[in-house]
């Protein structure tokens, strides 16, 4: 049975999950390392609707060529975790503001030796927020008692020079990243002693910059250190209309999923299927694309 596939997520530090629709009925398809999992694009992409106060709603036009129209978009009303500087107030009332109330934390985070970001994410979304994005490794530096002084932090650094958003396709090829931890603390630690002299307008907010900022690693969640010890070449598609791809889940890093087909290990991004029309019903196993492999690749 084909479904509408509106998102996908991390659970907890174990699962992920899709979210989708038949057009009327909305449900959830759970996975995690070890499942086995097959997909199939079978139609284009629409919008998959809009989900507020964990209610999800069928999009009322049934806009085609985007995962997500602006009415929907406009209706989740997530803009405060997207536009939000720390600064301007001026877009937002008190509602929005409230969302974003209580303990933040303001991290450095590690894709590759080349690609680190500065970022927030509320307390209680500490660890998962890491998983969901993919991080190698990351530095937590600050401590803030809300998101709107989290946010003036991250713009500060964002204004040094650091980035604040990591686009997917920089992330899809770290699965056998040959980096020690060592160096990857060192990477990080030495990219804030670069870009902490940014908080010298604001002095009030080195209050909440840690003396010790906290470094930890991620590979044990993702799966990533068995991906390291397999000999094949690891192939990162992304599916089309009338393609497919059926395996075991060996591991799962950020978005991106990472199937052993049997004769193939290949990455699929599950970020990139939602507005789309997948079955999920299971098949045997095999990558089967409209053209060669050696062709598909990117």
């Amino acid at each position: 049975m084909k479904v509408h596939v509106y998102d996908f997520r991390w659970t907890d530090e174990h699962s992920v999950r899709f979210e989708a629709s038949n057009g009327e009925k909305f449900g959830r398809k759970p996975l995690q390392v070890g499942d086995n999992l097959s997909l199939s694009i079978e139609g284009v992409v629409a919008c998959a609707g809009s989900e507020r106060e964990g209610v999800w709603q069928p999009c009322p036009d049934q806009v085609q060529g985007r995962a997500k129209c602006e009415y929907c978009r406009n209706r989740e009303g997530s803009f405060v975790y997207t536009s939000f500087d720390g600064f301007n107030t001026d877009m937002f009332n008190a509602e929005d503001l409230a969302k974003i109330e209580g303990e933040h934390w303001v991290y450095l985070a590690l894709f590759d030796e080349n690609t680190q970001k500065i970022g927030v994410s509320k307390a209680s979304r500490k660890q998962m927020r890491q998983l969901e994005q993919g991080s190698v490794a990351t530095l937590y530096i600050a401590k803030a008692p809300n998101g709107t002084v989290a946010r003036q932090i991250e713009t500060l650094f964002r204004q040094s020079g650091m980035l604040d958003k990591v686009q997917s396709s920089a992330k899809k090829d770290a699965w056998q990243l040959d980096l020690s931890n060592q160096k990857a603390e060192e990477i990080l630690r030495g990219k804030f002693d670069q870009h902490r002299n940014c908080l010298e307008s604001h002095p009030h907010l080195k209050d909440f910059i840690l003396e010790n900022p906290e470094f930890t690693v991620w590979e044990d969640y993702f799966g990533t250190k068995a991906v390291k010890e397999r000999p094949h070449e690891v192939h990162e598609v992304k599916l089309d209309l009338e393609e497919s791809v059926s395996g075991t889940i060996v591991a799962i890093k950020g978005a991106f999923l990472l199937l052993d087909t049997g004769e193939d290990l290949v990455s699929v991004c599950g970020r990139d299927l939602r507005g789309y029309w997948v079955d999920f019903e299971e098949t045997s196993p095999g990558l089967r694309l409209k053209q060669a492999l050696q062709g598909a690749l990117f």
